[in-house]
């Protein structure tokens, strides 16, 4: 007899979010049925849709409920995780966070332009170039992508990019803020803010410095 996943096992085993999915059945991305009032998959199909997809199947023993919110640990733990980036271009703020966007890691294919466009629906409301140079674009809210822990993609562009910032200056460093919580959010927004108030540090990040040594720069200030 054919095996079916509820739901919520999907969910468990793509370690995402519930709404992350509910999304995805809304849209259409995933072939689930609904059947007796609950959506439903067959053991099967989910796993080819998966590879279709590069997606990642977890085992479900002992594996992280996507309900649960990780605890923050650090910008520098996150800045690891979100990579740092060189040599960017584009000629116009969208065009270089869509550069960033294809940058990200630990994000799924399916997920890219879902995260492009809850950054454009930021900036509409007011620029996240903070001056100096330097932008924190963010989502508004959790963009519901199912990233367990917070991340800070650096990226470096080849030449600065116009970008409305509250200086008027263009900008060379984009540092995008990813979260899988409103919480994680904030808190990860006040403190690489914090770091961006200290002016040497700032200076520094402005060179364009190799991602090793930015990185044992931000460990000395911490």
């Amino acid at each position: 007899m054919p095996v079916e996943l509820t739901i919520k096992e999907v969910a468990t085993r793509l370690s995402i979010p519930m709404e992350t999915l509910h999304r995805w059945v809304r849209q259409g991305k995933i072939p689930m049925q609904r059947i007796r009032g609950e959506y439903v998959i067959r053991k099967e199909m989910f796993e080819r849709w998966a590879d279709e997809h590069k997606l990642n199947i977890h085992a479900t023993t002992g594996a992280v409920q996507p309900s649960e919110e990780a605890a923050f640990d650090g910008v520098l733990p996150a800045m690891q995780r979100g990579g740092i980036f060189y040599g960017l271009t584009g000629d116009s703020k969208e065009a270089a966070l869509q550069a960033a966007v294809a940058n990200i890691p630990n994000l799924e294919r399916i997920d890219r332009k879902i995260v492009f466009e809850k950054l454009i629906e930021r900036e509409q409301l007011a620029s996240t170039g903070i001056g100096h140079g330097i932008a924190l674009p963010h989502p508004r809210a959790n963009p519901g992508i199912g990233l367990m822990l917070p991340q800070i993609s650096t990226c470096f562009f080849a030449k600065p990019i116009p970008y409305d910032a509250i200086d008027g200056q263009p900008v060379s460093v984009m540092m995008v803020l990813l979260s899988g919580s409103t919480k994680l959010h904030l808190t990860l927004l006040s403190k690489i803010s914090f770091y961006l108030r200290n002016r040497p540090f700032r200076d520094y990040l402005l060179t364009a410095p190799p991602a090793q040594a930015l990185l044992d720069k931000l460990a000395e200030m911490q």
